[in-house]
C-alpha cells in the first residue's frame, strides 16, 4: 500500500529533522572549540569558528528543505 502524502510527508520531516539536529550539533561542538582558549593556536580556533558557521548554514539549508516539503505533500 503507497503511503498517503501526509505520511510520506511526516516521515520525511523527520528524517530531515535529524539531520538538523546533526548539524546544529555539529555546530556546538565547533563553537566549544572555537572558544575553548586552551585550543593552540590561534588559527586552529578560527577555524572551528568558521566550520561553526557552515554548519549553521546546513542547518538552515535542511530546514529550508522542511519547508520545502510540509508545503508540497
Amino acid at each position: 500500500m503507497a503511503e498517503t502524502n501526509s505520511r510520506a510527508r511526516d516521515r520525511i520531516t523527520r528524517e530531515f529533522e535529524t539531520m538538523k539536529s546533526l548539524e546544529l550539533s555539529a555546530r556546538d561542538l565547533y563553537t566549544r572549540i572555537a572558544t575553548d582558549r586552551s585550543v593552540e593556536p590561534q588559527k586552529v580556533r578560527n577555524a572551528f569558528s568558521t566550520l561553526a558557521k557552515e554548519e549553521r548554514q546546513h542547518a538552515d539549508i535542511v530546514q529550508e528543505i522542511i519547508n520545502i516539503v510540509a508545503n508540497a505533500l
